[in-house]
């Protein structure tokens, strides 16, 4: 279980990084909000979901090319 001023200070940066995304014109995928509420959850680390996101971009990357 997160601390309330981790939890807030992870939705701060979430929020930063999905206005900015909105301004590049770009949508968030559903992996992203299920590893967002993951993390929000205290289920897994940040890290943990910087990694799973990467892992996913990585295989849709290797399903194109």
């Amino acid at each position: 279980m997160l601390q309330a001023d981790e939890r807030e200070k992870l939705e701060r940066g979430f929020a930063e990084g999905e206005a900015s995304q909105r301004l590049e014109g770009l949508e968030l995928g559903e992996p992203y909000w299920s590893v967002k509420a993951r993390i929000l959850a205290g289920e897994i680390t940040f890290d943990q979901g910087l990694e799973e996101i990467a892992a996913y971009h990585r295989s849709r990357a290797l399903a194109v090319a």
